[in-house]
């Protein structure tokens, strides 16, 4: 028997069993875990949908996806031939800010995504989809440090005792957002991805804390600049002030 006839006969099996969906794949095995990712710039606009995603079934007669820790779905939407992405369920295309417009049957078979820019959907070559496992691109061990951390300034250091006590050494605890989430020493220190940023805070989910990036990375260890630190200004409010030197490694 020819190897295509032995596809036809597999397929026709999977068919009178009642499993369609994956028999359209047969003789093709796509990825179980994908990371979605990009740019700085496009992190800051829609970063909360990046990150990595695992196959959950099948849609659209297609490996289907969902952000590990996260909200948001990858899906092959069968009316436009393309694939999108969806905050709320498989076949949702209204809210729809990712489009990667082709139509194979692996999510990473050809990478020609355009974002949502608040306007208008724009082509971007630096957003892809690639086959990948979150233990094998980012640190589970993480380092947060800055020279700043000892600096003083007319008598005051440049940082407050809430912003210095948020470096240190980080170890991952699970994933969330497509991200992993980190904790410092069993303390109530936190480093995690929400709301296009990275930040250190007191607790999971909060959206404050003491050390921030705005738009931030998959892997906080790939940021370069652009951190910034809290600190109280001369009318007792907090604010964010920039810091070149703190990095994460």
């Amino acid at each position: 028997m020819t190897e295509k006839n032995e596809l036809s006969l597999s397929f026709v099996v999977c068919l009178l069993l009642g499993f369609p969906n994956p028999c359209l794949g047969t003789g093709k095995e796509c990825c179980s875990s994908i990371l979605l990712d990009s740019d700085l710039a496009v992190h800051k606009i829609q970063g909360d949908k990046l990150g990595f995603y695992s196959q959950l079934g099948y849609y659209g007669a297609r490996p289907a996806y969902r952000q590990q820790g996260g909200e948001f779905f990858i899906f092959y939407y069968e009316e436009e031939q393309h694939w999108i992405d969806s905050r709320y369920f498989y076949g949702a295309s209204l809210f729809s800010k990712l489009v990667n417009e082709m139509d194979g049957y692996c999510l990473d078979d050809h990478n020609n995504w355009s974002f949502y820019n608040g306007s208008d959907l724009m082509y971007s070559e630096v957003l892809t989809s690639n086959c990948s496992k979150i233990e094998d691109v980012c640190c589970k061990e993480l380092r947060i440090s800055s020279s700043n951390s000892e600096v003083i300034i007319d008598d005051q250091s440049y940082y407050n005792n809430q912003s210095k006590d948020s470096l240190g050494d980080y170890k991952a605890i699970g994933i969330i957002n497509g991200r992993y989430v980190y904790q410092k020493d069993n303390l109530d220190s936190f480093f995690e991805y929400g709301a296009k940023h990275w930040t250190v805070s007191s607790g999971v989910g909060q959206n404050t804390g003491h050390i921030i990036h705005h738009g931030g990375s998959v892997c906080p260890e790939h940021i370069g600049k652009e951190w910034q630190i809290s600190y109280t200004n001369a009318d007792g409010d907090w604010e964010w002030k920039d810091d070149p030197f703190l990095k994460i490694t």
